[in-house]
């Protein structure tokens, strides 16, 4: 049974990072503060590891023991450590950050967790290398990833055009149909486009602490010297949601035509203009579907169940909401602690 399985990784996982001191290990601060939290509040975490990793089986075409899980955007390594910990017969740890794929490295080392293959890069990349390494991967899976990436519709498009099948499972709490979340994420949303946030160890070097949109007035000021101070407030908050290569485009496009094509569509979202990686981003799931099932991929979206505590008192109300999405269907949101993205490519080019 899938669950007793994914209880026996959990629980092999508890034992592992237990005995490891995280702040001896050589890796970098802000992975020290993941693994710490992870080991501080395990019970929450696996709670939601384990409901995505009952997902991800589900997918499955052929036993685990058969199967290729790719873990992306992996940070610390947690979910490719209870992926192994499962029995898949490779595991393909990937993160945009080289430095993260030395950490967990060192971490896999500490753990005695022995990790088939590490990948530095984003999607295109991940790709190419497993091509190249001639691994053929049965699923794709991430968690609190989805609403980072700079464009998903370029990151569908990547998963469509891969030759092999494969499903991609994609877990986030950044539920735009929860109106608690909703109201919540705007908030922040607003601090890093006018404010920023007091930078602390659990940041990683390239993280923009500042106001984005201040970051962006900079990036035009920088590039387009002649532009007006109205016209660069104005620009600056015309092209939120962009990074520093498309706002310069953007710019040179108004200083040549006296317009903007690009259209800013949600109230809050915004990003890192260098970077790209967005501040939690509240995706239309609609449109995303739409989109996904235009590129012949079947798509499916999945809510989830809120971890209990050791507060009792704390716990009623998560037994009520829990009770209520149960009733409710696995695919309504309206008040799930996140959302579970699953893409289906069926299609077999090989």
């Amino acid at each position: 049974m899938p669950a007793n399985l994914i209880q026996s990784a959990i629980d092999k996982l508890r034992v592992q990072l237990n005995s490891i001191n995280v702040d001896g290990l050589l890796i970098s601060e802000y992975n020290k503060q993941y693994l710490n939290k992870y080991k501080n509040n395990f019970n929450f975490y696996m709670h939601n590891y384990a409901q995505l990793l009952e997902k991800t089986i589900a997918q499955l075409d052929k036993p685990i023991h058969e199967s290729v899980f790719v873990d992306y955007g992996g940070g610390c390594g947690i979910l490719s450590f209870l992926a192994i910990n499962c029995g898949f017969k490779q595991v393909v740890y990937n993160d945009i950050y080289h430095e993260s794929v030395q950490d967990v490295q060192e971490i896999a080392k500490a753990i005695n967790c022995d990790m088939n293959h590490f990948i530095a890069g984003d999607i295109d990349q991940l790709f190419i290398e497993l091509e190249q390494q001639n691994v053929r991967p049965s699923c794709i899976c991430s968690f609190d990833v989805l609403e980072h990436i700079y464009n998903v519709n370029a990151w569908i498009n990547s998963i469509a055009e891969y030759p092999l099948k494969l499903s991609v499972i994609a877990m986030t709490s950044a539920n735009p149909e929860n109106p608690f979340i909703n109201t919540r994420l705007k908030k922040l949303h607003q601090q890093a486009e006018l404010i920023g946030f007091e930078k602390n160890k659990s940041w990683k070097p390239s993280d923009l602490n500042t106001s984005f949109l201040n970051e962006r007035k900079k990036i035009i000021a920088k590039h387009f010297p002649a532009v007006k101070k109205t016209q660069l407030q104005q620009l600056a908050a015309q092209t939120r949601g962009l990074r520093e290569e498309d706002i310069i485009s953007a710019v040179q496009e108004y200083i040549d035509n006296g317009k903007l094509s690009y259209q800013i569509i949600h109230p809050s979202n915004t990003c890192d203009p260098y970077t790209g990686n967005w501040t939690e981003r509240l995706l239309n799931l609609e449109k995303l579907k739409q989109y996904i099932r235009s590129k012949n991929l079947q798509v499916s979206i999945h809510n989830s169940f809120y971890a209990c505590s050791t507060n009792k008192l704390l716990n009623i109300p998560k037994f009520v909401l829990n009770f209520l999405l149960k009733i409710a269907g696995n695919q309504s949101l309206l008040l799930s602690p996140t959302y579970t993205l699953i893409i289906k490519k069926r299609r077999n080019n090989n």
